[in-house]
């Protein structure tokens, strides 16, 4: 039931412990009861404030200069010489050093321990090397935050600011988010503190998660005048009186407790023991201590019940920055701001991470601000169409939108490396194709394109169609036959990346709707605006927005079936599939081989699809990266499996499965086949059989699944399972003609390679619907938030913790660093690889 809306009052803002507890309900986002919180206050003692001394203060400034910072270190090194120039700090005994950082070993401590008077004198040493800096390389961390914890010294109080663009990736993203969490608790046993700016497209998360444990704070800088203002905040406490260092400790009867101080706008929030550096004496200072209990206990606890209350924001916060992102929504929800729960539901990327924490801060640190939101009674349960309920509209309806490709074009941003078309000699020249398309369509609107989701991440592409002609680069000649087929109108296919990773790539698309049932449908799930308004009367000749940006990548209240059994059955179609794929190579339903042969010249597949060669824009992948053109962002892939084989990238191709484990022999020649391969299938005559092996060659549970499938479809074992997958997807032509050939009853090459054919659609279009309808959903909440849905209990699993229980999984490399869930009997796995993109 809807919640009664009122605004804010000032008594409505959060309300300050005026009382030792309170208890609070955390509620989800359906307004469903998470869990229940008793929350105790304590002060911050006198006598901690008070002892303070003016400690020796070393401030060590850690600085990117990997490559993505090319077009930013000019200004970067103006704001360090400006700040190190301050005239304030001209009697200071404030100590300064400077480190920076790119690739793996690549890091530079430029000067050490210096005092800053040394520092400011003009044209010294040490401005001079500030000005040497240079961008180069990719981002590895985990170094310059260790040479800085070498450096710091007991009797002294040291701030330490760390200052990235962009993600620790390197050697792998897994390894440099280990290391630093490791180095960042090594901090927490010195007299020491971490800050950490977030610049433009940084990992806000992973940033604001360490400077939590390290008792600093994080912030997002769009610019380097907000990277000004950070540094500059530090410096000016280091050379004031600072309170001493606070260490507070969790009794068992807590479960999170947090320290708050508005004087300091400081907040950090842990688990355990919470130390705090860096507060100047006159600064407040407030822990808040959460114990969860039942409900029963929640409704016999005698104390106010207060959701408003500033304890309820302060523990949203600290949860953010300490990474746990559901609880940190859930706990924005329960404040029944519906303004703050409304923008920041979807909160799921870095960017969208930093505003919500800025938000919360502004809601705690100026609670006046809420006299202008909307706070309700209870959560405000959004009822806005997800994306990918969206996208099945989108589809139902493609035929009656046209698509604004300029404005596309215009506010895209690429999402992998722009590849040109051409290939590269020896010595890296680029080598043109000896024709080219050109469009005959209109160049400003076009079809809807058709939607796929990605199997693994919470990825959607929009794969546009438009008509082209075939035309030679030298004169400009259009090709209209190859072979005695009409080539004069031909398509070609580009993506548009709608949803990356589970952050929106393309804020809204511009369209044009031809009939009123798809307008309607589409102004039902109100997300058809106009002119910035929602959308009026249908005008087919009017352009329309559709809002993307404002909606929640999957449904908030969605549930998530059992995947029991599925990874199975996808594997079973990826095999049959793979080794009918491997019959169709080089086949085709329609032409002949010499038509095929002289398609490839022209640059045409069988199937009369364009397939120009292509190659990156760079030789140099390394000078790319130095120069800033191309860049690396972390994606989460998301794998389901069984305890046996982790996923479907496990399995071996056909050819090479039948290499693996099968004896070929040619009838003919009685002698065997080196390299077999189901295309030999057509021309030769061939016997299979199981191969000898050898004592090194050792059977895995890939093998034992593989080879059922094989050795039926082989005909060397009459199991069924061949049939049985066949009329699961209902390719009834392929299973009655290989029962046919398992008979010994010829069959036709044309009639075998359109069963082929038609049963790899049906093959491929049963394993999409089983992605769309039991995965996909599961894989957007994951790889979005890097989370389990709430009513899915599975312990988080290292690989090693894994293995030790079914020691016959494989893992990659960057699966060994990855998550691992066990639910029923499948096993998900969550892993970050790196990706490359043109900026």
């Amino acid at each position: 039931m809807a919640a009664k809306a009122k605004k804010a009052t000032t008594a409505s803002s959060p309300k300050s412990a005026s009382s030792d507890q309170i208890k609070f309900t955390l509620y989800n986002f359906a307004g469903q009861p998470k869990s229940y919180y008793r929350v105790d206050t304590k002060n911050l003692e006198k006598e901690q404030k008070e002892n303070a001394k003016q400690a020796v203060g070393h401030s060590i400034i850690i600085i990117d200069r990997s490559g993505s910072m090319y077009y930013d270190i000019e200004d970067l090194k103006e704001t360090l010489l400006k700040i190190l120039t301050l005239d304030e700090y001209s009697n200071c005994q404030l100590l300064i050093t400077l480190i920076s950082y790119s690739s793996r070993g690549d890091v530079t401590c430029h000067f050490q321990r210096i005092p800053i008077s040394e520092v400011m004198q003009a044209n010294s040493f040490y401005q001079q090397e500030i000005k040497k800096i240079q961008s180069t390389g990719a981002t590895c961390i985990s170094q310059s935050m260790k040479l800085a914890l070498s450096l710091i010294e007991p009797d002294e109080l040291t701030a330490m600011t760390l200052h990235t663009d962009g993600y620790a990736n390197d050697p792998s993203s897994q390894a440099e988010v280990k290391e630093l969490d490791r180095l960042t608790e090594e901090l927490t046993s010195y007299n020491a503190f971490l800050n950490t700016i977030a610049y433009t497209y940084a990992d806000f998360r992973l940033l604001a998660k360490l400077a939590n444990t390290a008792s600093g704070s994080c912030l997002k800088a769009g610019n380097v005048k907000e990277v000004y203002d950070a540094l500059y905040s530090t410096s000016k406490l280091l050379g004031g009186l600072v309170a001493a260092t606070i260490e507070e400790t969790l009794i068992k009867e807590y479960d999170y407790q947090v320290f708050l101080s508005q004087s300091a706008q400081k907040i950090n929030g842990a688990a355990g023991t919470l130390k705090i550096i860096g507060l100047k004496t006159e600064d407040d200072g407030i822990f808040y201590k959460y114990q969860k209990i039942t409900k029963q206990e929640y409704d016999q606890l005698n104390i106010p019940a207060s959701q408003t209350h500033e304890a309820v924001f302060a523990f949203a916060k600290a949860n953010l920055a300490d990474g746990n992102l559901n609880t940190a929504k859930y706990a924005l929800a329960s404040t029944f701001d519906a303004t703050l729960t409304e923008k920041h539901a979807k909160a799921l990327t870095n960017a969208e991470i930093a505003e919500m924490a800025l938000d919360l801060e502004q809601a705690i640190f100026n609670p006046a601000i809420l006299n202008s939101h909307e706070i309700l009674t209870s959560v405000k349960v959004s009822d806005k169409t997800s994306v990918l309920e969206l996208v099945k509209v989108l589809e139902q309806h493609r035929s009656g939108i046209i698509i604004n490709l300029q404005h596309l074009k215009e506010n895209y941003q690429r999402k992998g490396i722009k590849r040109i078309p051409g290939s590269r000699d020896k010595d890296g020249n680029l080598l043109t194709p000896w024709l080219k398309t050109e469009y005959i369509d209109g160049d400003k609107y076009v079809k809807m394109g058709t939607f796929s989701i990605n199997q693994n991440t919470a990825t959607i592409n929009m794969l546009i169609t438009r008509k082209v002609k075939l035309v030679k680069v030298e004169d400009g000649e259009q090709i209209c036959e190859v072979a005695g087929i009409l080539v004069s109108e031909l398509e070609s296919f580009t993506n548009y990346t709608i949803v990356s990773d589970g952050e929106i790539n393309v804020k809204s698309l511009k369209v044009k709707i031809n009939n009123r049932p798809t307008f309607d449908a589409l102004k039902t799930i109100g997300v058809l605006e106009q002119d910035g308004q929602t959308a009026g009367e249908f005008d087919c000749r009017r352009e329309y927005d559709i809002r993307l940006d404002n909606l929640p990548v999957s449904p908030f209240t969605a549930h998530y079936g059992s995947l029991n059994g599925t990874f199975d059955e996808l594997a079973q179609m990826k095999i049959l599939s793979s080794i009918i794929s491997a019959h169709l190579k080089e086949e085709s339903d329609v032409y002949a081989p010499e038509q095929i042969e002289e398609l490839k010249l022209h640059y045409l597949s069988k199937n009369l699809y364009i397939n120009f060669p292509t190659t990156t824009e760079y030789t140099d992948l390394h000078e790319a990266i130095n120069k800033g053109t191309v860049d690396s962002r972390v994606s989460y892939k998301i794998d389901i499996g069984n305890k046996d084989i982790l996923n479907l990238s496990k399995l071996h191709s056909a050819n090479k499965f039948l290499d693996r484990l099968y004896e070929v022999v040619d009838k003919d020649s009685g002698e065997p086949v080196e390299k077999p391969s189901f295309e030999l299938t057509w021309d030769k005559h061939l016997t299979f059989s199981h191969k000898q092996l050898s004592s090194r060659t050792k059977i895995t549970p890939v093998d034992d699944l593989m080879k059922g499938i094989f050795d039926n479809f082989l005909g060397l074992d009459d199991n069924g399972t061949v049939a049985a997958i066949l009329k699961k997807v209902g390719a009834d032509s392929l299973a009655r003609l290989l029962a046919e050939k398992a008979k010994g009853n010829p069959v036709s090459r044309p009639e075998f390679v359109a069963a082929l054919v038609a049963a790899k659609g049906q093959l491929d279009a049963h394993a999409e619907q089983i992605y769309r309808d039991n995965i996909s959903p599961l894989v957007f909440y994951i790889g979005s938030t890097g989370l389990l849905p709430d009513e899915i209990e599975a312990k988080a699993q290292t690989a090693d913790e894994l293995s030790s229980k079914y020691p016959q999984l494989k893992f990659s490399k960057d699966e060994q660093e990855g998550m691992f869930f066990e639910v029923g009997d499948t096993i998900i796995s969550v892993y970050a690889k790196n990706e490359y993109f043109s900026r």
